[in-house]
């Protein structure tokens, strides 16, 4: 591993441990987003390196990101090898999976930049979620559009307008490969989508036919609402086929997450089978 020498004034810490005084540059005064876990910070290194502003790493994790560390040195970006404790204290959570890195916000699509990506699509699939907002949920969700090949995802919310470092965390490094838009009304979005050839697909358990027996449509908006409310009468009223999950057990219903994974599951199966998609070998696979 590369031998790096500080390259800001230090102090002794506890047990004689260097720590790094860090005195905010310009560049503090920006927007910046904490993101932790190690599958989502290596996107972010891979995807967007010039947006990250500070690093913090584990002795624990000092290895796995010892080519992160070595490029915050050749670029004077601020960087500390911390305990887990310093690392929670830093990251704000106890999940942080021994990194931690300060970023500008992942720079998310409008809703019109959304439509004009997939305009020219000849068959595609497009989430939106209605009011979900729960971290966890939403990161979730990312992380299996991702897998599934999803062409976009339309998060509408009035209480959010950007993914948390907890979503990011959960996604895996999904949020960095998705095109992703936030919006307070999809109306005029559907209005173009629709102009587009997509349908719209809502998944609900009202009026609703199984998800094993239907024509999924070329050019789709799979629709789902919150766990509690499910969709709103405007969603159910734009749609143009009612899906569910048939339930089989004592349990009413799936944590929306479960229920996206399902329904992406079963609308992808057909087109994959018949090659109209192209499906992702494992590398064991691709040796085979």
């Amino acid at each position: 591993m590369a031998i790096r020498k500080s390259h800001s004034s230090t102090t002794k810490g506890g047990k004689g441990r260097a720590v790094t005084k860090y005195k905010p540059p310009h560049f503090d005064k920006e927007p910046r987003t904490k993101y932790y876990g190690v599958q989502c910070c290596l996107a972010i290194f891979e995807g967007r390196k010039s947006d990250i502003k500070r690093v913090f790493v584990s002795h624990d994790n000092e290895e796995v990101f010892d080519h992160v560390l070595n490029w915050a040195h050749r670029r004077n970006v601020p960087y500390r090898i911390v305990s887990d404790e310093e690392l929670a204290r830093v990251s704000s959570t106890e999940h942080h999976e021994g990194v931690c890195l300060e970023a500008r916000p992942l720079e998310l699509l409008t809703p019109a930049a959304l439509v004009r990506k997939v305009s020219d699509l000849q068959r595609g699939v497009l989430l939106l979620l209605e009011g979900v907002e729960n971290p966890h949920n939403v990161g979730a969700i990312l992380r299996t559009a991702c897998f599934f090949g999803v062409d976009g995802v339309l998060l509408q919310s009035k209480n959010i307008t950007n993914l948390s470092g907890a979503a990011c965390r959960i996604a895996e490094g999904a949020a960095e490969h998705l095109p992703i838009a936030f919006t307070q009304d999809y109306g005029p979005t559907f209005a173009a989508l629709k102009q587009r050839g997509f349908s719209f697909v809502a998944t609900t358990p009202h009026q609703a036919r199984s998800i094993y027996s239907v024509k999924w449509p070329n050019k789709f908006v799979l629709m789902f609402g919150t766990e509690g409310t499910g969709l709103s009468e405007a969603a159910l009223e734009l749609a143009d086929l009612r899906v569910v999950v048939p339930r089989v057990g004592p349990l009413e219903s799936l944590n929306v997450s479960a229920a996206v994974s399902s329904i992406l599951t079963e609308s992808r199966r057909e087109a994959i089978v018949k090659g109209h998609i192209r499906r992702v070998k494992m590398a064991d696979e691709s040796k085979g």
